[in-house]
């Protein structure tokens, strides 16, 4: 089960899947653009998604793009 932010951040990555999304963003889309709170909330909530999607795919869905954000692709390469 996904909670609302983590359905409402994996559509968004799906609806945006093979570009790579910055953080700020995610946030504005998912949390508005009115969010006060910390930034790295993107990150705990990427870390959430994963350990509740890519668990269950032998391939990673989820990437970091170091120092932007982060991207949904099954075929993605550093």
């Amino acid at each position: 089960q996904l909670t609302q932010r983590e359905y409402e951040l994996l559509l968004t990555l799906i609806q945006h899947a093979g570009e790579t999304r910055t953080r700020d963003e995610l946030l504005d889309t998912v949390w508005g653009v009115d969010f006060e709170g910390q930034p790295n909330v993107v990150d705990v909530y990427i870390r959430y998604l994963r350990n509740k999607v890519d668990r269950a795919y032998p391939k990673q869905l989820i990437h970091t793009v170091r120092g932007v954000g982060y991207v949904l692709s099954g075929n993605y390469q550093e």
